[in-house]
């Protein structure tokens, strides 16, 4: 049984002034400390027998919606990182790390040293990955299990599972993201630290919301903002004690004090455009359109979630969305107009992530409710389905989600108009264009996938995340409602299916992938480059020079990403970036975002633009240049070939279609200190 512990209000007490004002939720907090540490109720858990097979079912479901792509992206900098710890003398001298203002705020970069050490990044990459899913996982049926009991609890993190999980723009980033990263295990304790709030468990909620911040600070903004809401409902000085926590980090700026001064400090002129260009995601007023078509529907979806709740869960439903909303407009504010740098540093805009998993989790709350109550209910769900399926369609989804929440709130004056035949006619035509729409894109995510060499595609999510998604989420919502008998060697069966399918299927890293995380460097490609120390410009490359070589790499758009924390990174990695641009040995597009594929101008690897690297002092000791099958590499260029035991496969957009470039070799060119024949070029600065 929850206690309820109501406070007189400090201004009608003695020691009512400001100072007791503020301690007042401290002392509440410290006084039920003892009571939190109770178990958590669950309203209308299931028996341990019930649904025996379930968890591991809705769990293999989410896991192989979600492969395991290696090192690759984001997981490239945090295990970067650890290897460049490991090695400061190789690595450690990389610019990216040598200008480093990013990693000081986590301690997560502390758990993967420790592991890369003992393990090595490999299989560091895969622990985490998988030890990420677990724990976002059973997170997530924590928090469900505050809102629906039974059955439901599995529908709700099965839509949470296979819903699109994108936020922020150009959808850069996802929720439930199974990478060596710190993003998943951040949103594992913000989630089941929002269950233990639903519980009133208040001293619970607080440590796991401190344990995210540990491990990713901005990741952790959303529940600390939920947390602070909801109490706020109850007891206005929570309220009065983040004003004046306001007030005081504000001063702070005022004064100078370390990592505060930034809120006052604008962003350098000159390196405004390169972030604007590079990491176009740290300012919504660039984000397309389509960005905020999700933002609505998600909104909505809570929305009416949050009125089939009741008590604190209904509060933190709502303050989701305050809390997401507004921090997309504090970042469009203060980021995008200001020009804050501490804000755009912080990114209050990610607090959208929470609304992305809540979103997915109130529609899975509507579609088991909703169902149950009728034909108004069954209308509003229609609706909500055709804004899901057409979530990125600003035209469709922003007048069904408005009609869809016009007609919860008037259900009772619409409810003549509600006929069975009419609402039959919506599910009809929601589900026929849902499908047409859905099977539209999984075409074109299949073509691509049979065309893509072997090991380069991605069946996993085009299956599992586009066809399927849909029909299991009906599915699940079937069993919930209905409650059909289902013998416990058919679960049984479904389950060892699905686990022999997550240990075939699971592991989808590309053949240059498992080279690159290799625990030994490839001994042809070592005995060349041996006989000289320094840095390596591979060209077209990211981490290659970190994993495969040990070395820093002289520059590659991966070190533009953390750019933001430093600007003397910044500015370094632009000058060097531009340079290989005007040499064509860069892709052209190096300050646009990183993507794939890969853009229509790449690198083209020249004698004359060697000679212009190499001619300068800062030049790289060597030049890793990918050589294409079927061209010859350019005459004059002195270079040992490195053939690679299997074909290399990267995809670039050509003239309206995607082409696979296939890789066979690479040229090792010797650069700093080599004077080309017969030419007498000024060393360059």
């Amino acid at each position: 049984m929850a206690i309820i512990v109501r406070l007189r209000p400090a201004w009608r007490t003695r020691e009512g002034g400001l100072p007791a004002t503020l301690s007042r939720p401290l002392k509440t907090l410290a006084a039920a400390a003892k009571k939190s540490l109770a178990p958590i109720p669950l309203p209308g858990a299931a028996g341990v027998g019930d649904f025996s097979s379930l968890p591991l079912i809705a769990f293999l479901v989410f896991a192989l919606g979600r492969p395991y792509r290696g090192i690759f992206q984001d997981p490239q900098i945090y295990i970067g990182r650890a290897v460049a710890d490991l090695d400061p003398s190789g690595v450690g001298r990389d610019l990216m790390f040598v200008h480093d203002g990013q990693f000081g705020f986590s301690l997560f970069p502390f758990v993967v040293r420790a592991m890369v050490a003992l393990w090595g990044p490999a299989m560091t990459g895969e622990v985490l990955a998988f030890v990420a899913a677990l724990a976002w996982f059973f997170a997530a049926r924590a928090l469900a299990r505050q809102f629906v009991g039974g059955g439901a609890v599995w529908v709700v993190v099965i839509f949470a599972a296979l819903l699109p999980n994108a936020y922020g723009a150009p959808y850069p980033f996802g929720f439930a993201e199974l990478k060596a990263i710190p993003r998943p295990f951040a949103e594992a304790f913000v989630l089941a630290g929002l269950a233990a709030l639903a519980a009133r468990r208040d001293v619970v909620c607080l440590c796991c919301l401190v344990a995210a911040a540990l491990l990713h600070p901005i990741m952790a903004l959303a529940g600390f903002g939920v947390f602070v809401a909801v109490l706020g409902l109850e007891d206005k000085r929570w309220f009065w004690f983040c004003a004046c926590a306001g007030v005081l980090s504000i001063l702070g700026g005022a004064l100078g004090l370390p990592l505060m001064d930034r809120l006052f400090t604008a962003i350098d002129p000159s390196l405004q455009s390169l972030h604007e260009s590079h990491n176009a995601y740290l300012f919504p007023s660039l984000w397309p359109i389509e960005s905020f078509a999700p933002l609505i529907v998600q909104t909505v979806t809570i929305a009416i979630a949050a009125l089939l709740q009741q008590g604190r869960a209904r509060r933190i439903l709502a303050a989701i969305i305050v809390v997401g909303l507004g921090g997309v407009a504090i970042a469009a504010i203060f980021g995008d107009w200001f020009s804050s740098l501490l804000v755009v540093q912080v990114q209050p805009w990610r607090t959208a992530w929470l609304m992305a998993v809540a979103g997915a989790m109130a529609l899975g709350v509507c579609a088991v409710e909703l169902w149950r109550r009728g034909p108004s209910g069954r209308m509003v769900l229609a609706l909500l389905v055709l804004c899901w399926s057409f979530n990125t369609a600003l035209g469709v989804a922003g007048p069904a989600a408005i009609l869809a929440l016009s007609l919860h709130f008037g259900a009772k004056r619409f409810a003549p108009l509600l006929k069975p035949q009419y609402v039959l006619a919506t599910w009809i035509f929601t589900v026929v264009v849902a499908t047409i729409w859905n099977i539209r894109l999984f075409a074109y995510l299949w073509e691509f996938a049979v065309a893509a060499p072997a090991g380069y595609d991605n069946l996993n999510f085009a299956l599992i995340r586009k066809l399927l998604a849909a029909p299991l989420c009906a599915l699940a919502v079937y069993f919930a409602i209905a409650k059909p008998r289902m013998g416990p060697l058919v679960q049984k069966g479904c389950a060892i299916l699905l686990l022999a399918a997550f240990f075939c299927l699971w592991d989808r890293r590309p053949p240059a992938e498992r080279m690159m995380e290799a625990s030994r460097a490839p001994p042809d490609i070592t005995r060349l480059i041996d006989r000289r120390q320094g840095e390596v410009l591979w060209i077209d490359g990211m981490s290659e020079a970190w994993f495969l070589l040990g070395r820093p790499q002289w520059a590659s758009p991966l070190q533009g990403n953390p750019a933001i924390f430093s600007s003397a990174l910044a500015a370094e990695w632009r000058n060097r970036m531009q340079i290989l641009m005007d040499l064509r040995l860069a892709d052209q597009m190096s300050f646009s975002p990183l993507s794939a594929p890969k853009s229509t101008d790449p690198p083209r690897l020249s004698q004359e633009g060697v000679w212009q690297l190499c001619a300068r002092e800062d030049a790289p000791a060597w030049i890793i240049a990918p050589l294409e099958h079927g061209k010859e590499p350019p005459a004059g260029i002195e270079m040992k070939l490195w053939r690679l035991p299997e074909p290399q496969f990267q995809l670039t957009e050509g003239d309206g279609e995607y082409i696979w470039r296939r890789i066979d070799a690479f040229g090792v060119i010797p650069c700093a200190g080599q004077e080309p024949a017969g030419s007498r070029m000024p060393k360059q600065k």
